[in-house]
């Protein structure tokens, strides 16, 4: 079956740069690409984001993440503090995206910086893809389990585990449906999570189902610790979660041992810490304390050996009472050496 353009279509044109057809037809999204012909269509100048959100009946924040690809090519010039966009002054010259200069780094932030590896530009991405299938796959399999189109920053987000911190794709899908369910699907969560399994080395489908395990026995401890506690928090922090796991799979202390330490730290500071929670838990642990009758016990033995002021004086406190109200009175003049 053979196709023609229909010519009675050019009775109204706008322009489209070759660009856009040769170097990323095959790299942008058609989320991506909706965007791009909307402004080109109507407003390459400034366009309004509200209007092309409706018109195309996209989330506003979807939209800015879409845009933000153009942007990191060169097709599009983006002004962050206002969100608005334009096409740039000189099309004719191609945007180099290894040109573009970072952007100013304070003192304060530029060792952390520093150590973080740095984003792939769009081009590195698109070379991934041609390199290896597993990543494309990578790619359409996240956006399928995260029910979104996966833009720049998830792109960016799957690329940095996977060959940064040496995730494999089977060990990401599982990271990803267990973010799924329990509904914490930003990439800023995926990449927390999933820095930290590539620092501990959870890298096989095992150690990823046992992770997961692990995990959601701290998210069910943290339920019953923060209702306990009253903390609204509904999840624990990530440094927050490492403490429950410890407690639970290393100390192997339940929920009851957990919240008798909270009692422990609460009686002696004034702010809920989990520092000294954790000192508590260990110094009980080293002490062979499995349950808080094992501790009841050992506060119960402790009382009775400490010495009684009363019944280590020189003299018996009963006694001398029972003198004084029933003993006869005798002055006795104490005589001189």
């Amino acid at each position: 079956m053979s196709y023609s353009v229909n010519t009675s279509m050019f009775k109204s044109i706008f322009a489209v740069p070759t660009d856009i057809v040769d170097k990323h037809i095959r790299l942008a999204n058609e989320h991506q690409l909706k965007v791009l012909l909307w402004i080109l269509r109507n407003s390459p100048d400034n366009p309004n984001l509200d209007e092309m959100c409706k018109a195309l009946k996209m989330n506003k924040s979807d939209a800015i993440d879409y845009l933000q690809y153009w942007v990191l090519t060169g097709v599009l010039k983006g002004d962050s503090e206002k969100t608005s966009y334009t096409m740039p002054e000189s099309p004719k010259e191609e945007t180099n995206i290894d040109s573009i200069k970072p952007p100013t780094v304070t003192s304060e932030k530029a060792e952390e910086i520093s150590l973080a590896p740095a984003k792939p530009s769009s081009i590195e991405i698109a070379e991934r893809i041609d390199e290896s299938p597993e990543i494309g796959h990578l790619f359409n399999e996240a956006q399928s389990k995260l029910g979104k189109t996966i833009g720049y920053d998830g792109q960016c987000t799957l690329l940095l585990l996977h060959d940064h911190y040496g995730l494999p794709t089977d060990v990401l899908f599982m990271l990803i449906d267990y973010c799924v369910s329990i509904g914490k699907t930003n990439y800023s969560y995926i990449q927390t999570v999933g820095k930290d399994w590539g620092t501990r080395e959870i890298d096989t489908l095992d150690k990823a189902a046992e992770q997961i395990a692990a995990l959601r026995r701290s998210n069910t401890l943290w339920r019953e610790f923060a209702k306990y506690a009253g903390i609204v928090n509904p999840r624990p922090t990530t440094k927050q979660s490492a403490y429950l796991r410890r407690w639970n799979d290393e100390l192997k202390f339940n929920i009851d041992m957990i919240i008798l330490a909270y009692e422990e730290m609460a009686n002696h500071t004034g702010k809920l810490n989990f520092n000294y929670i954790d000192k508590v838990l260990s110094n009980w642990h080293s002490k062979g304390y499995k349950t808080p009758d094992d501790v009841e016990s050992a506060a119960a033995e402790q009382k009775e050996r400490k010495p009684q002021s009363s019944a280590n004086a020189s003299y018996d406190l009963d006694k001398f009472k029972e003198r004084s109200l029933h003993g006869e009175l005798k002055y006795e003049r104490k005589k001189k050496k």
